[in-house]
């Protein structure tokens, strides 16, 4: 049987820019040569005679966020690895020997202002002690607590009197501890007041979050002795210390043992050595993720959507969720629905909730973006964008009100010259409206963006180098958040219950009803066919763009008729280089005209969502739609779906 014990402040703790140290100019570069560490690159030095190093992540963290090995850097390397994957550096100087006496701190002093120059690593980093590293791990967060993000130790030694006075085997280091800490005599060392076990105090005041492993049958570093006094003095200290406990090993005489936990403990670190540029996070967890998080705990099964556009569809910050999913919850069989279709936003989405999410039954967790494409589709349009994203959120309440929902507001070019006049972006803006009406979580990276920015971590161009879609740098920084942001909702004790749907909605006129009309019940005049298998003769299309059925015109004055019960109609279209200015007529109406064309339809048939008509009286309507040639060279339609609310 494990033991858990959590520690009182479980928070997701930030970490303010203004308030870093500069690091020392003094400290000037010094000879490295590189190596390979499990894949990753390794820079090794000399510092003062000990050798040192530190390894680099493929693709870093904002602020270059770090963990700090202090003993055995090549055991139990589980969380360094899962670390280096999501972008934290790790470093290490052996200073292991001598056994945390006071020229251990010094060299760890020296090492920290090294790492800070040379390599640009965050103010505070991770400490990771294990075993005989504790001892100078420990006493040296007692030293410089402004320097420590967290500490998570792996079985530490906490008081030297336990280890290696005590263990048989391990008394040929006593004479070790005598002379680095320059004891007289056993009685000196013996009455010796400054072992981690005696400075909790310092680390207490400054309230750095704790975590260790330990083995409960461990004769070499006896909890008894080491962790849990810690734990007991912690608490009468007013804090506390979470311990993930094996119950027994023959390994090693219970010192060695398979590491458990290793993804919780990698984002235990996470939580609180990420480098944010201020000391809050930036998303809202409202009614939370407690649905979500007991489907996945206790019933093994999980289905997860991803709804959105281009940034959705390329993976990236996808795949990463989806593999910490599989992490957080190993015993649990997910399905991933992967929604996303390029270039379309809210008003396309509202539409295909139904056909692209619930198809095939409930969603536990689904994610939902249009920020990005609805401020450069619909700009100028709020009340599009509020009724388009009010029309998704409503629509997935009414059919599975079990699901937890998170709505994600991802970066632009245009969105962060919003947030540096002072302005919330526009999509932003109603996107949040209706987060906070029904209560979802939600992540504002714009914000992050726009301050990490602000506070010198990155450039738009450096970090980011596109308009629109994040390359590595900025696929990091949205998983990061996003796991950041699930780890809190995780968190929380709250028992599952279904989601409220308000009685009034924002808009009267949103598309909560949205769904697909059938092609087939159009009734097709001259110059329109409805062809299986559409494809157009030229030009770059997009997935379930072509090769699909489709009611297309190629010239002007082909015409069909539809009748649909509702409030709204539109097109989802391939709007390519020869799509058409239409007109369209309602209830035998005066007819009205729309161009078609996108800013991007000259080189792609680009999937194109246009609302011919909304806010009709709720009942029985019939709409006209006709090709003109108004457009020179533009007479054609291609009509993939049709809209009705």
């Amino acid at each position: 049987m494990k033991l858990l014990f959590v520690a009182a402040a479980m928070h997701i703790a930030g970490l303010s820019l203004a308030a870093a140290e500069t690091p020392a100019s003094a400290a000037a570069a010094l000879p490295v040569q590189d190596s390979q560490w499990h894949s990753f690159t390794k820079h090794q030095f000399s510092l003062q005679g000990c050798p040192a190093y530190v390894v680099a992540p493929a693709v870093a963290a904002p602020g270059n966020p770090w963990i700090w090995r202090t003993a055995w850097p090549d055991y139990h390397a589980e969380v360094d690895l899962e670390l280096l994957r999501c972008g934290y550096h790790v470093g290490y100087i052996e200073v292991v020997d001598l056994l945390g006496c006071d020229r251990s701190l010094d060299l760890m002093d020296a090492f920290y202002t090294q790492v800070r120059a040379q390599f640009g690593l965050a103010l505070k980093p991770a400490l990771e002690p294990n075993s005989r590293g504790g001892l100078h791990a420990y006493r040296y967060a007692a030293r410089r607590p402004e320097r420590v993000a967290c500490i998570l130790g792996d079985v530490p030694v906490m008081d030297f009197k336990s280890w290696p006075r005590k263990h048989p085997g391990s008394q040929g280091n006593w004479p070790q501890v005598l002379a680095s800490y320059g004891f007289k005599n056993d009685a000196e060392a013996l009455a010796y007041q400054g072992n981690p076990i005696d400075q909790l105090e310092a680390i207490a005041k400054a309230k750095i979050p704790l975590r260790h492993t330990i083995c409960l049958t461990d004769h070499v570093v006896p909890p008894e002795d080491n962790t849990l006094e810690a734990k007991r003095r912690l608490q009468k200290l007013g804090w506390d210390l979470e311990v993930v406990a094996v119950p027994e090993s023959k390994d090693c005489e219970g010192h060695h043992f398979p590491f458990p936990e290793a993804s919780a403990s990698a984002r235990f670190v996470m939580n609180h050595a990420d480098v944010l540029p201020t000391g809050r996070e930036f998303f809202q967890l409202r009614d939370g993720l407690a649905n979500a998080n007991a489907k996945f705990s206790q019933g093994k099964t999980g289905r997860v959507a991803f709804l959105g556009g281009s940034i959705t569809f390329n993976g990236g910050w996808r795949d990463e969720l989806m593999l910490y999913l599989k992490q957080k919850f190993p015993a649990t069989q997910f399905e991933f629905i992967a929604a996303g279709i390029s270039s379309v936003g809210s008003n396309g989405h509202a539409f295909r909730v139904e056909n692209d999410i619930f198809k095939n039954g409930p969603v536990d967790l689904l994610f939902v973006e249009a920020a990005v494409n609805d401020g450069g589709n619909i700009r100028g349009k709020p009340d599009l964008m509020l009724r388009s994203m009010e029309g998704v959120i409503r629509h997935c309440r009414r059919t599975n009100p079990q699901t937890d929902i998170v709505q994600m507001h991802f970066v632009s070019g245009e969105a962060l010259a919003d947030r540096a006049a002072g302005k919330v972006p526009e999509a932003v803006a109603q996107h949040e409206k209706v987060a906070a009406h029904y209560a979802c979580v939600s992540l504002d990276l714009t914000q992050e963006c726009a301050e990490r920015i602000k506070a010198g971590q990155f450039t738009w161009a450096s970090g980011f180098s596109s308009n629109v879609h994040p390359p590595a740098y900025g696929q990091r920084l949205y998983a990061n958040s996003m796991m950041r942001m699930l780890d809190a909702g995780f968190a929380v004790a709250a028992a599952p219950q279904a989601h409220a749907t308000p009685t009034t909605k924002l808009d009267e006129a949103s598309y909560d009803q949205g769904r697909y009309g059938k092609l087939e019940e159009a009734r097709l005049g001259p110059g329109f066919k409805l062809e299986p298998k559409w494809t157009p003769a030229q030009g770059a299309t997009r997935p379930g763009f072509a090769q699909v059925p489709a009611l297309v015109a190629a010239g002007p004055g082909a015409q069909f008729s539809y009748d649909f019960e509702g409030t709204a109609f539109g097109l989802f279209l391939a709007a390519g280089y020869d799509t058409c200015v239409l007109e369209f007529s309602v209830d035998a109406g005066p007819f009205q005209k729309l161009d078609t064309f996108s800013p991007w339809s000259a080189s792609l048939h680009l999937p194109w969502p246009v609302i011919l008509t909304d806010g009709l009286k709720p009942g029985k309507h019939s709409i006209v739609v006709r090709t003109t040639a108004d457009a020179k060279n533009r007479s054609a339609l291609h009509v993939v779906h049709l809209l009705v609310n």
